[in-house]
This record gives structure tokens, sequence and C-alpha cells, in this order.
């Protein structure tokens, strides 16, 4: 027995007397080094479509819904339950007793409505320069616009009660739960809004501030250490950047987390990630490519598969001189052997993909018209829309790994492979994630071809479609109006097969034009080292870091 554990009598006691009992000592936490691959775009979930920013961010914010892990349906979180009514147009949610921010702000409906009516009015918050250079976001993927837009289904946040909330809606938005269980939906203090408010007055447009919000969640913003970098924290620590650390809240209202701190450090190669793994300077990591598994596989590692619920897509720039021709278009499609790519360059289980949907979510197209594997196709039809061999951009990440991407470099080389086999020829346009990635989707205008990819964040077919082809895309300079209005439709529409058969009918448009090509449903992994038992997976990336278990919950780390 330890010297802290051990009971003391009181030399005042009275003989035989029992010792008073002791207070036990709070349970101690074992510090956990995650390897990852970018830093987060924002610590505001709601300005953001980045993976990396909603992983960090899910540890501090809460949202009202939670997602269970086993069918990955809405059930209570910050909301103890809800209500919807009849119409479709009211959800009613009772907020769960005594939650306290991190900056002691009372969770109150009153708070609940502030975030509401913020994330309504973000063009207001951040000008709409800085809005229109951001991808899509949520709020208005969601709720179809902005509140005072005309396509706006949101009405108010009304309070009914100091712990009762309701939403108020145009019309049904029949997905709304499943959506409400996603980063860009948690919950923040409205006193920690100060800083990022009047931080926004000092930036570029294309930047966002480096405010970090008080949430309810079971980790609290950390301070990185001096100097940021393994190099500058000691022998032991990965070589990367120190992103973000991480402090356990021990009380949490579930309960005191069992690792703390938790370091995100960024590792930017694959490679070098699993040579960090090795040495004991990583605890875990993501993502893992097949170059790595069997190195993880042969050394003992525990290497945890993700369902798959994510897309990788090829966008085609339908305003460039020459991709502004369908023929061309189609001979890219054909171009592609995409089986082959899945099965090369990708985890096993993942899959050619012929739809933006993943097939998990059972509304795929049985009749899709589809794009085979055909080289001399694909010479013929560049040779009806009289291509002559002019160079095309064609922008990837580098330095990076994406759910859907987790090693760019050897995709893009297989792809420009296939494509210089047809005869197009390319101008390959390499760009670090970390130097504005997403960015250049959105005001790069100039270039031919991209790689980008969804990853699932709730389980409803509109989140992989409304936000790439729901309105006007700068992406792939590409707008259908069929398409935006049975998108719209679909949002509103309950019946299960009626809704279906509107998201196929948008699924045959978008096959027909083209405007991207989806390429492969991959599977991502994460991979553990010695140190841990368990690391919690999830299909939506619901991966809290209070559900890792830990080796040893007492001791020195390894």
């Amino acid at each position: 027995m330890t010297g802290c554990a051990a009971q003391i009598r009181s030399e005042s006691a009275p003989e035989g007397s029992s010792p008073p009992p002791s207070v036990p000592p709070a349970p101690a936490t074992v510090p956990v080094t995650i390897g990852v691959p970018a830093r987060p775009l924002s610590l505001d979930p709601s300005l953001t479509v980045d993976a990396e920013s909603h992983r960090s961010t899910r540890q501090v914010l809460e949202t009202l819904l939670g997602v269970d892990h086993n069918t990955g349906a809405p059930i209570p979180h910050l909301a103890s339950d809800w209500t919807v009514s009849d119409d479709g147009r009211r959800y009613t949610f009772s907020l769960t007793p005594d939650v306290e921010f991190h900056d002691g702000t009372a969770l109150t409906a009153e708070v609940v409505a502030a975030n509401f009516e913020r994330w309504a009015r973000l063009p207001g918050l951040l000008g709409q320069d800085r809005l229109n250079r951001l991808p899509r976001l949520a709020f208005a993927s969601v709720f179809g616009g902005y509140a005072g837009d005309e396509q706006c289904r949101y009405v108010e946040c009304q309070t009914v009660g100091e712990r009762t909330v309701s939403l108020v809606l145009s019309e049904p938005i029949v997905f709304l739960a499943a959506a409400l269980t996603s980063p860009p939906f948690a919950l923040s203090s409205p006193d920690s809004w100060v800083e990022f408010d009047r931080a926004l007055a000092d930036i570029e447009p294309g930047e966002l501030p480096d405010a970090r919000p008080a949430g309810t969640g079971p980790f609290r913003w950390g301070e990185v250490p001096a100097g940021g970098t393994g190099q500058a924290d000691g022998a032991d620590a990965p070589t990367g950047e120190h992103l973000l650390v991480l402090e356990a809240d021990p009380d949490y209202r579930g309960g005191p987390s069992a690792v703390g701190p938790v370091t995100l450090s960024m590792i930017t190669g694959v490679q070098q990630r699993l040579r960090e793994l090795r040495r004991g300077r990583l605890d875990a990591f993501d993502y893992v490519s097949p170059s790595t598994l069997r190195p993880l596989v042969q050394g003992g590692a525990q290497v945890l598969q993700r369902d798959p619920f994510s897309v990788l897509y090829l966008g085609m720039n339908t305003q460039h001189p020459i991709l502004g021709q369908l023929y061309v278009r189609q001979a890219v499609a054909h171009a592609l052997d995409r089986r082959a790519l899945a099965e090369e360059y990708f985890l096993e289980g993942s899959s050619r993909a012929d739809e933006f949907v993943p097939p998990s979510l059972g509304v795929a197209h049985p009749q899709l018209t589809t794009y085979g594997y055909d080289a001399e196709k694909a010479r013929e039809l560049l040779a009806l829309a009289g291509y002559r061999g002019e160079p095309l951009e064609f922008l990837y990440p580098v330095e990076t790994s994406r759910p859907y991407l987790p090693s760019p470099e050897p995709v893009y080389a297989r792809i420009a492979e296939d494509l210089a086999n047809v005869g197009l020829v390319l101008e390959p346009v390499p760009v670090r994630w970390e130097d504005g990635y997403l960015d250049r989707l959105t005001s790069d205008t100039g270039r031919a071809f991209h790689l980008s990819g969804r990853t699932g964040e709730y389980r409803d077919p509109h989140h992989f479609l409304e936000p790439l082809f729901g309105s006007h895309s700068t992406e792939f300079g590409y707008s259908n109006p069929f398409v935006v209005e049975t998108l719209a439709e679909a949002v509103s529409t309950r019946d299960a097969e009626t809704r279906t058969t509107l998201y196929r009918r948008s699924a045959e448009s978008l096959a027909l034009d083209l405007p991207a090509l989806p390429l492969v449903y991959p599977i991502s992994a994460v991979a553990s080292g010695h140190t841990l038992v368990s690391y919690p997976t999830s299909p939506v990336l619901d991966e809290r870091f209070d559900r890792i278990v830990p080796v040893d919950q007492t001791g020195p780390r390894r």
C-alpha cells in the first residue's frame, strides 16, 4: 500500500477507536498521444466540414442528441428527451439538468436558443465574402439556408421554460434529429464567443479566428507545451507538431476519463506515423493505409476498421473550356479502372463507387447509368470532343490523409496513369492540405480536375448529396435545377419509398451530367499500440476519447 492510500490513525484518537474515514484519491489518468494527419481548420465546429476539426471539438463540445454506437440512431445527450409535433414542424427538447459549460455557464433554454440564432445568422457574423469562401456549412445544408433566405426552413428557437426549448420550422425536416447529432450542432457557452467575435476584425477573409469555445464535454482545451513540436518536448515525444492538448475534466457528469491529457500530434506522413507508433511515441494513429497494414499486423498492433461510410470522388469543372464538354467527362469516366483503384490503394473491403451515397443508406439506384472501364471507348469520346492534347490542371492534396483518401499521392498517380493512357495531358497541381486545399476548391476556377470526398457524420442521404449539389456549386461549376428541387423535396418527404425515389432520380441526373465521378467507398482504420486495450471507432467518426481504455489506468505510460 502506498503512503497516499494508507489510512493513518490520529495520535489523539482513543485507544481501540476506529480510524477516521479516508477520502479516496481521484483515479489517476493515463496520458495518451494520438497521431493525426492535419491540424483542425477551426475549433468552432459550426464553421467547418473538416474531419480533423470535428475530431477535436467532439471531445470538448457536445450536442443535444447523441449517437447510439450500435445502430447510429439519435439518442438523448444534452437533451434528456425530445418530441416532434404531428406536422413535423416543431421539435421540443427537454434539457439534461445541472449541466455547466467549462466556463461555469449553466446549460439553459436561453443558451440553446442563442446557439441556434448564432448559426442562423452566420452571414451577418462572418461577412458574406468570408462565408462564400467556405464549403457549404451544416446549418445551411440542413435548414436550406440562413435566416432571411426564402428557402430557409428555420423559423426560430423558442424558450418554453428554463430547461425546455422548441425548434420551429416552416416545413418538416425528416432527418433533423439525426443531423443534430453531428459536430456542427454542438453547443458552446455564449460568454466564450467574445474572443472569436473580436478577432474577426483582425484577420483576412479566408481565415477564421483561433478561438476556443467553452463546451460541456469530458475534456477541456489545454495548453500546448512550449515549442509545440516533438523535438522540443523531449526524447519520448513524437517528431510531429503538437496541435492540441485536451485535459480530462474531473467533474464531467458522465464520470472522469481514464485517459488524459490527450495530445494530438500532427504527423503528415503515414509511414512516419507508423514509425512513431513502433517507437512507443504514439498510442494510436489515424489513418492506416495498405502500405502500413502488414507491418502493423506483424508488429502486433491493433488495426481497428470502420464500416465504410465515405466516398472519394473526382471533381470535374463543368465551366472549364474542355471539361465543359460532356463527351470529355464521359471519356474520363470510362478511362478510370475504379475497381483496381479500390483494390490496390485502399484497405480490403473498400469497393468501387458509382454513386455519392454509400450503399448502407439503402437508396442505391438499381438501374443507374454507369460507366465501365473501357479505354478504347474513352479514346473514341475524346476524338468526338475534338480534344487535341491541351494540358489540364489536376489539383490534389499532399502531405495529409483523409477518411476517404489515406494516401493521396499514389492514388493521384494511378488516376493520372489511367487518364494518360487514353491521351489526356495532365498538369499536376499538388497542394499541401495545410496550405488551404479546401479553399482552393472554391476559389481556383481554372482547374480541370480535383480529388475530394465526403465522410458521413449522420445517417441520411441528404448529408452526402445536398452540400455538393443542393445549390450552385463553385466546386464543380455546376447547378442542375432539377437536382436542386428534387433534393429540396426529399427534405420534407415522410414516406420512405417516395423519398428513396427522389434520391434515385437525383442520382440518375448526376450520373448523366457527370459534374464529378464517384471513385471508391473506402474502408478507414485506426492503429493502436500496446498501451491501449481499445479505441472507440465509429463509422460516423463519433469517437470520444473518454471511451479509450488504456492498458494501465494507474501506472506510468510505457
